[in-house]
């Protein structure tokens, strides 16, 4: 059985991070928010996490090795829940890391919710060659690691109109693409990131999988008379634009860039990487067989998912 544990969570009010924390209180386990502003005490999210228990540790310089190691003492894991920005991932991860080291904690989680960055090589995409730059950092580090992967979120990737004004697809249509909802995710990713199993190990979600082709065809059966429109990107397209696009920020929402945007295209659509089941690699419907996941299909059937509003044909 899994001790409880103190974790310090570094974006506790993002859309993992809010989740994650939530089920780490609900689980009995110690939390320490890291926050850089005193203004944060005001926010509702965080309010209400004081409110369950959990302690506020204001830290204005996210890049002072020894405020944050002084607020990570005590902590048995520190995880990351912020964007894997460029920034994040090269300038400011490596300053945590070090100050997680300094405090004695014993395990560190990076920002990763995506693909299995572990299992990719290097050149597979900007981002992800950024995050196994931090991961050399990581694995020669004394310290323990999990290296949390849930696949694709809803809002990513099932064909909605959330990120285009089209239905839009990519690549591979028949290549499995496992999704899943925000609030599961961070549930989820509460428990292995304090799993005694899951030490120096990766977790991979894997409760709901179906390939754009599947998602499309639930889409026709709940909303035949939608007039979508329609746009599919080849794998060529794809391709190319990983390799010629540069730091601009266009989609919809989101903050990647463009370059980024489209590395993430090239490793689940061109590659088929999005997720991997390697030999240090955890299943969490095995790690935890019981848990009910939200299933894709209901969310394809909700017009407030699907456009974001009631909406009638």
């Amino acid at each position: 059985m899994t001790d409880k544990k103190h974790v310090a969570v570094i974006g506790s009010r993002g859309q993992v991070g809010t989740p994650l924390t939530k089920e780490l209180l609900n689980q009995g386990h110690k939390v320490t928010m890291i926050a850089r502003s005193q203004k944060t005490k005001l926010d509702p999210t965080i309010k209400e996490f004081i409110q369950l228990g959990a302690n506020l540790s204001i830290c204005d310089n996210m890049k002072d090795v020894k405020a944050l190691s002084k607020a990570f003492e005590g902590c048995d894991v520190v995880v990351c829940c912020v964007p894997g920005s460029k920034e994040i991932i090269l300038e400011f991860e490596p300053i945590w890391l070090e100050a997680a080291v300094l405090a004695g904690v014993k395990r560190f989680v990076p920002t990763e919710f995506g693909a299995h960055t572990k299992n990719l090589n290097y050149g597979a995409g900007e981002i992800f060659d950024n995050k196994k730059v931090f991961h050399e950092k990581l694995f020669k580090s004394d310290i323990g690691w999990t290296l949390f992967y849930n696949g694709g979120f809803f809002d990513y990737f099932l064909p909605n109109l959330r990120y285009f004004d089209e239905i839009t697809t990519f690549g591979q249509m028949d290549l499995p693409i496992y999704t899943h909802d925000i609030n599961d995710v961070g549930t989820i990713a509460a428990r292995a990131i304090t799993d005694d199993r899951t030490l120096n190990k990766c977790v991979q979600m894997d409760y709901n999988v179906l390939s754009q082709k599947d998602m499309l065809n639930l889409l026709h059966k709940y909303w035949p008379n939608a007039p979508f429109v329609y746009k599919h990107y080849s794998s060529a397209y794809i391709k190319y634009m990983k390799n010629n696009n540069g730091n601009e920020i266009t989609a919809k929402k989101g903050a990647e860039t463009d370059k980024e945007r489209w590395g993430i295209n090239y490793v689940i659509y061109v590659l088929g990487q999005l997720v991997a089941f390697t030999e240090d690699t955890l299943k969490a419907s095995e790690l935890w067989p019981d848990f009910i996941c939200k299933n894709p299909e209901d969310a394809l059937k909700d017009p407030k998912f699907v456009f974001e509003k009631e909406i009638n044909f």
